[in-house]
């Protein structure tokens, strides 16, 4: 009579399950090779199920989740008939391949309303673990590809899903969590797209391996798009190992993130800007500003960079290749990032530099994101630099040449969101200064000599022999970046001393 039983409440299961299949909603279809019950042990196992749901007015796939299996094991019949709760000791997910239609359209709020009104009974998973994913995100309008990953396997434990968690943002809490993958792709914009070779996440540390941001035109074709000036990128970054961190979510929707420190190995920063290109007249912020208009809680107590490359390019005029700056060998450590911490704390950036192949430089760049007039200090000191160095960057932007020798220069930027004050003293000899005329190859000899009668070509007549000067009120330009007006701060510091 229990061996009969047994297979007579089996195949009532079975009917019952194979019945709701059959009465889903109409834009939700349920196909599978086979379905495998063991009542006793509470196991359930459904070999190559695909699940595909509909838009309910457009009738065009939405999602496609196809599996190779689903194993749920240990189904606790106890827990559902005493506490009308699904306890689960472990589900198991292999080989999915899940593919999914965005619509911008469909907002996250109905989204999760929708999952709220499915809350019926809550479910507790002990375990659950997804094993050799492929991911594929498509526009829904346009079906080009938004997201790419393959090779992802997760697994996480102590999963609870119930009314109070479904209101959350992530509508269910977890515990340990696990995950790796390889060749991620992402459309970050409508200019730049994101491609790692390889994501892991471990015990509260995610490291990024061969990570990439790169315009998706080239220098030229990019300037067809625009209708004002935009970077071309071009980032590769060895590895970003992000240790100790935390996310979390507070009132539900307010982003929070921290962690004791992020090392980025070996960057290598490629861009280009054509000024040709109409100029952008939004104001730029500042970056203490920037950090404090966050609408998340940062908080970062080290970012460490090691070995960066970074190779800057202006296009200035038509017929003239661009002006190029390089900074290799770069190294920088910035303390306390982030809008989180108590109001006494700045953030501080220190950098060490070779600076266009021979000159080295070092940084000590200091703010409070609190303080709201946005007060800074830039603090540098740079060592032998030749002038003609300089020159792959002026004569095809600025028509002029340098000549000579920068032997030591220091200076000191006090700013805030509008003006800037600077001290410099320079150590220098032989400084000649020629403009060049209009088909930059030739001597301007008039403006050039006019030129040298106002520059000094050496600061030996200096007690010291440093030529000093100090400048006020430099006034930002805030449609241009922040490392603008720390360039034209010093550029008023030298026009100062040397003329």
């Amino acid at each position: 009579m229990l061996i009969i039983g047994y297979f007579i409440a089996k195949n009532i299961i079975l009917n019952k399950v194979e019945n709701y299949v059959s009465n889903l909603p109409e834009h939700i279809q349920l196909q599978y090779k086979s379905i495998d019950l063991d009542l006793l042990g509470g196991n359930f196992k459904i070999e190559a199920p695909l699940l595909t749901v509909k838009g309910k007015t457009t009738e065009k796939v939405n999602t496609q989740l196809e599996f190779k299996t689903v194993k749920v094991e240990g189904v606790s019949y106890w827990s559902y008939w005493k506490n009308n709760t699904i306890d689960i000791k472990n589900i198991e997910v292999k080989s999915p391949k899940i593919t999914h239609f965005y619509n911008k359209e469909v907002s996250s709020e109905d989204f999760n309303i929708q999952i709220n009104n499915q809350v019926k009974i809550p479910v507790n998973i002990e375990r659950f673990s997804l094993e050799n994913a492929n991911v594929e995100i498509f526009d829904f309008n346009t079906e080009t590809v938004l997201f790419k990953s393959e090779q992802l396997n997760l697994s996480t434990s102590k999963i609870t899903f119930n009314e109070e968690t479904a209101k959350a943002k992530i509508p269910f809490k977890f515990e340990d969590f696990k995950l790796s993958t390889n060749q991620t792709f992402y459309v970050l914009n409508n200019f730049e797209n994101l491609t790692v070779n390889n994501i892991e996440i471990n015990n509260n540390n995610l490291t990024f391996s061969n990570l990439k941001i790169k315009t998706k035109y080239d220098k030229q074709e990019l300037s067809k798009h625009l209708r004002v000036e935009r970077d071309y990128f071009d980032l590769k970054i060895e590895e970003i190992a992000i240790n100790d961190y935390h996310v979390g979510f507070k009132n539900d929707s307010i982003f929070s993130f921290n962690s004791e420190n992020i090392l980025i190995k070996n960057p290598d920063f490629n861009i280009y800007r054509d000024k040709l290109v109409a100029d952008d007249f939004s104001v730029k912020q500042m970056y203490s500003k920037q950090l404090r208009d966050l609408n998340f809680d940062l908080k970062v107590n080290k970012v460490l960079i090691e070995n960066a490359s970074i190779f800057y390019e202006e296009k200035m005029k038509q017929n003239k290749p661009a002006g190029q700056l390089k900074f290799t060998n770069l190294n920088a450590e910035v303390t306390y990032l982030g809008n989180a911490f108590a109001d006494s704390v700045s953030t501080t950036i220190d950098i060490s530099s070779t600076f266009m192949d021979n000159s080295n430089l070092n940084v000590n760049w200091s703010f409070d994101i609190n303080n709201p007039t946005d007060q800074f200090m830039f603090k540098a000191d740079i060592s032998l630099l030749k002038a003609s160095q300089m020159n792959q960057f002026m004569e095809p932007n600025l028509n002029i040449r340098l000549d000579g020798e920068l032997l030591k220069t220091y200076f000191t930027i006090d700013g805030n969101t509008n003006v800037s004050n600077i001290d410099l003293k320079t150590r220098y000899q032989n400084f000649d200064v020629t403009v060049l005329k209009e088909n930059g190859k030739e001597k301007n000899k008039f403006l050039s000599g006019l030129i040298n009668l106002f520059v000094s070509k050496d600061s030996n007549d200096q007690s010291d022999n440093f030529r000093k000067a100090s400048v006020q009120n430099v006034e930002r330009i805030k449609h241009k970046s922040v490392f603008n007006f720390i360039w034209i701060s010093i550029r008023a510091g030298l026009k100062e001393a040397m003329l």
